[in-house]
């Protein structure tokens, strides 16, 4: 969901994010998580785009050194969403939005279209004109609502 995506805009930011993930052995783990770049249509690259998340130490706890962003808690409003994504492509037969095939955002562009989510709404239109269905196209509307307090 849109709120699980931080936008990395300084470079103190990336610094602290890079900092917090340094000692981290997975590195597969490092490279999930890194920020993605997002370039605009002119090429020149407009923002990084990373995954609010954590990692934890050899005793299975969380490390506790500062991240550029708070971490968002398990809430009922992310489980619509991935209920919202889970029945968009089930009626669709395409993803919501560009994801490797573990389901991770493929790319930067990727993780711009979820951070932006609801602010072109004529790219929402076009998304849930894919669904032919009235009430199931209201019922992923109601879903994939940009703001968690406003989902079901």
């Amino acid at each position: 969901p849109p709120e699980m995506i931080e936008r990395i805009e300084t470079e103190e930011q990336l610094e602290e994010f890079n900092k917090y993930w340094e000692g981290e052995h997975d590195k597969d783990l490092v490279a999930k998580f890194a920020p993605k770049l997002y370039h605009g249509q002119d090429g020149i690259m407009k923002a990084r785009y990373a995954v609010k998340s954590f990692h934890t130490g050899k005793d299975g706890k969380p490390v506790d050194k500062r991240l550029p962003y708070e971490l968002v808690r398990a809430s009922a409003s992310i489980d619509a969403w991935a209920l919202g994504v889970l029945v968009f492509t089930l009626l669709t037969g395409e993803t919501l939005i560009p994801s490797s095939r573990d389901d991770d955002c493929a790319s930067g562009a990727a993780m711009h279209i979820l951070y932006s989510w609801g602010t072109q709404p004529e790219v929402l239109s076009d998304l849930y004109k894919k669904i032919t269905d009235d009430a199931a196209r209201d019922l992923v509307m109601q879903l994939l609502k940009s703001k968690p307090e406003e989902r079901p």
